[in-house]
């Protein structure tokens, strides 16, 4: 199977999302699926069988991007999401399994292209967004639209705990949910 596999952060650091993903990639490279991952520049270099890693281009005077929202990670989403255009126009993807904020890149890939997505979903994106900006509660309707819309058209969301499970089975009515908890490292 052919998957491209979108990952908004940092990749490899020993931190939360960037251990989850590692530990899928793993898991699919095993299987001997073809994945193209896309990410942002920061983060060690990692080797997979069957799997190539392509970094959002560095720009210069930004490094140690950090977990949650900021303005920089919208700038390299935005070159991810170039990225993977480039990358449907010259390869044939089964499937994309797309971290966090970039189920917005696969929603649009799945409308051009008609490519099914698996989203991988850490938290609530508009939980996070109203915690870190308090001013965007005024659209928090319109973020939960969007991210009701994500969860709808995904091939399957896959939540890390059960409260999120159970917010988003209440919130959108989704039936396609997977649960699969972060594994503990300690």
């Amino acid at each position: 199977m052919n998957i491209l596999f979108l990952s908004p952060q940092p990749f490899y650091q020993d931190r939360g999302t960037p251990i989850a993903v590692h530990m899928v990639l793993q898991t699919l490279s095993h299987r001997g699926n073809r994945v193209d991952v896309v990410t942002y520049p920061e983060g060690r270099e990692m080797v997979y069988e069957h799997v190539s890693i392509h970094r959002a281009p560095k720009l210069p005077l930004i490094k140690g991007i950090r977990p949650g929202f900021s303005w920089t990670k919208i700038i390299y989403d935005l070159f991810m999401l170039f990225q993977a255009f480039s990358l449907v126009t010259k390869q044939k993807y089964h499937l994309i399994h797309a971290v966090e904020e970039a189920v917005f890149i696969a929603l649009l890939i799945k409308i051009l292209f008609k490519i099914p997505y698996v989203y991988d979903m850490d938290s609530s994106l508009p939980q996070q967004l109203i915690e870190k900006c308090p001013y965007l509660s005024i659209v928090l309707p319109l973020l939960n639209f969007f991210e009701g819309l994500a969860v709808k058209n995904a091939k399957v969301t896959v939540p890390v705990c059960l409260t999120l499970a159970n917010n988003v089975r209440a919130k959108y009515g989704s039936t396609k949910i997977v649960l699969l908890p972060d594994v503990t490292l300690v």
